[in-house]
């Protein structure tokens, strides 16, 4: 062999002798830190890596070994051709020459895998394998699909991620995404990915001399790559001690489509290390702001989506509860009941026409806490205040309260946070070109209601209009009609007449009354399963058991949607008790055929008895309340007061 191929060779096997000691005096150092290492992610990751190198050392020092031997092998097997000036040693060295000049080593970990050739194919069909597996390259997993989400917090992961990419490629020690909030002069934290402790626990800061506001004011990106100790307080605004940092960068975020030069957002990377950024991060982070922006629009687009779907499924909700026509309180509470799961809210009120007391007052308020400012069955001042003129122009209102000087109810209404602080919309119940009322939301934040949320408080007040309007209506019918057109019996109205009179006819000739209320047993599981002429095949089937069980002097009234009230004349309770078991049986076992469905319903009972000189009201309101009692009980039963 000449003396210089031999020269080569040694070189290259202390090379790789050089080689296989550095990875094992690192797999060494990293297995001491593993051992030693308090946290359990570092000690079980140092202790792997360690191994790995020490089992790469040992894989070279083996293929070197077995390499040697192959080409002792072939030397001795095979003569070099001379003549042709052919050497297989020789140009083995050339090439493993070119090789180390040329080859750019991986970073990464890595193996040798090798194919069983010949020693020449062999030395050429080295692969290298990242010690990545394919499990790295899957998301997490989620309890639900991205795409079932609620747009927020979807936003807000693809954030997260966008930043962490940033904080990777720019080397950051924190990256942050701030909104802009022009209106309160505000930079709101809206997303960050950090290796400081320090950094501010405040969500909201006010805007500033620092160097993330003025980009927020005037949407010019920044950057700075020698920061001074002193001055870094002044610079950065979102730590609450001193960092160390050197360099930072900043870039405005536009919504895209917009012709506005001010930005909606800032993003805002730092560095320990002077002279961290130049003219290229600048070009990266034009593309992650643009990539944050398309991420708005499609936040915006889905958000909107999911607002006019909750919007949807909110006006079904309410449609189904005033389907029946209930009480006009009921419907009142269905309302915000549904307003309370459609926006923020700090308070709900519905102000109606009160016909006991003649004018306009509030018929029912919500309010978080206990700050009242306003109670049930409180007058309005319909001429002097802000609800008195959303009710006469028949028009929505909006009011800035911080900056609001008006009565909103009335003068009454007591000085609290709510009415002084935030945002409150008035909305009229309009129906047929007629106020039926309105409904009045109110919130602390100044901002709380956007176009779409005072949309969405209006299709729902307009919803409900209608049902205000039936009441009304029916009000002025039976005031003109005695009898129920789908029962047959006595309205309300007269039924109420009726009663006075059987009472005062009963003081007057000392003899025993008593009245008795029939409801139908879970009237609104019957509409449900059988639809409304369920129900009303039910009442009609109830009201011809009514008829047929009474005296012709008694009185059957319908009283209310799914209730009856009976007069038994000239009877005493326990009599009265006696007839109305009778009637609850007689109803549980008959069958309610309509069309062709046919079903069993059952009847609750209440009775009271009247003492002399009772009242119509006094009677009505002792009978109400053990029917409440016999309802609580579970129904299909009488009570007597």
């Amino acid at each position: 062999m000449p003396e210089n191929q031999q020269g080569l060779l040694q070189t290259n096997m202390l090379r790789n002798l050089l080689e296989e000691a550095v990875l094992i005096g690192v797999g060494v150092l990293l297995v001491f830190l593993g051992v030693f290492s308090k946290v359990p992610l570092t000690s079980i990751a140092s202790v792997g890596i360690g191994v790995f190198l020490f089992y790469t050392a040992y894989k070279s020092y083996r293929s070197k070994f077995s390499n040697n031997e192959v080409d002792e092998d072939l030397a001795e097997s095979e003569e070099p051709e001379e003549e042709e000036g052919y050497n297989r040693n020789e140009e083995y060295f050339e090439e493993k020459q070119q090789e180390d000049e040329y080859t750019e080593r991986p970073v990464i970990p890595f193996k040798r895998t090798e194919s069983p050739e010949p020693a020449r194919q062999k030395r050429e069909s080295v692969q290298i394998q990242s010690s990545f597996t394919a499990d790295d390259f899957f998301e997490e997993k989620r309890t639900a699909p991205m795409s079932q989400a609620e747009p927020q917090s979807e936003f807000n992961n693809l954030l997260l991620k966008a930043l962490q990419i940033v904080k990777e490629v720019c080397f950051a020690h924190s990256v942050t995404f701030f909104w802009v909030k022009s209106e309160t002069r505000q930079l709101v934290i809206e997303g960050k990915i950090t290796d400081s402790s320090a950094f501010t626990s405040e969500r909201k800061i006010p805007f500033g001399p620092d160097i993330v506001s003025a980009i927020g004011i005037n949407g010019h990106p920044q950057m700075i790559n020698n920061i001074l100790p002193e001055t870094e307080r002044n610079i950065l605004s979102y730590y609450k001690s001193l960092q160390d940092i050197r360099s930072f960068i900043g870039v405005p975020v536009f919504y895209a489509g917009e012709s506005s030069s001010q930005p909606i957002g800032v993003l805002a990377v730092d560095s320990k290390a002077a002279d961290a950024y130049g003219e290229e991060t600048f070009a990266m982070l034009s593309h992650m702001s643009k990539l944050i922006s398309s991420m708005l629009i499609s936040y915006t687009e889905k958000y909107d989506l999911f607002a006019d779907v909750k919007l949807i499924e909110a006006v079904a909700t309410l449609k189904r509860k005033i389907s029946d026509h209930p009480p006009v309180s009921a419907s009142v509470n269905a309302l915000s009941g549904e307003l309370e799961n459609l926006i923020t809210w700090e308070s709900i009120t519905v102000v109606l026409y009160d016909e006991g007391q003649r004018a306009w007052a509030v018929a029912s308020t919500r309010v978080r806490g206990n700050d009242r400012f306003v109670s049930p069955k409180q007058l309005v001042d319909f001429d002097g205040s802000i609800v008195g003129l959303a009710i006469r122009s028949n028009m929505l209102q909006t009011v800035n309260l911080s900056q609001n000087s008006k009565i909103i109810f009335n003068d009454h209404e007591s000085t609290s946070d709510v009415l002084k602080h935030g945002m409150m919309v008035i909305a009229p119940f309009s129906s047929g070109g007629k106020c039926f009322g309105a409904v009045v939301v109110s919130d602390r934040n100044a901002n709380a209601y956007s176009k779409k949320d005072i949309a969405a408080i209006q299709f729902l007040a307009s919803t409900i209009a209608p049902e205000f309007e039936i009441t009304e209506l029916n009000t002025i019918l039976n005031e003109h009609i005695a009898v129920d057109e789908l029962t047959g019996t006595l309205s309300k109205k007269y039924f109420t007449s009726r009663l006075h009179e059987e009472l005062f006819r009963a003081t007057e000739r000392e003899e025993d009354l008593s009245l008795v209320f029939v409801t139908v047993h879970n009237a609104a599981d019957i509409q449900q399963r059988y639809d409304v002429d369920g129900k009303d095949g039910a009442l009609i089937h109830v009201a011809r058991h009514l008829r047929a069980s009474i005296r012709p002097y008694d009185v059957v009234a319908r009283v209310d949607a799914t209730t009856f009230g009976i007069v038994l004349a000239d009877t005493i309770a326990n009599d009265a008790f006696l007839w109305a078991e009778k009637l609850r049986m007689a109803i549980a076992g008959s069958v309610v055929t309509v069309g062709k469905k046919s079903f069993s319903i059952s009847v609750t009972i209440g009775v009271s008895g009247a003492s002399s000189k009772m009242t119509g009201d006094e009677i009505v309101k002792n009978v109400s309340h053990v029917l409440d009692l016999a309802k609580k009980a579970g129904g299909n039963i009488v009570r007597v007061f």
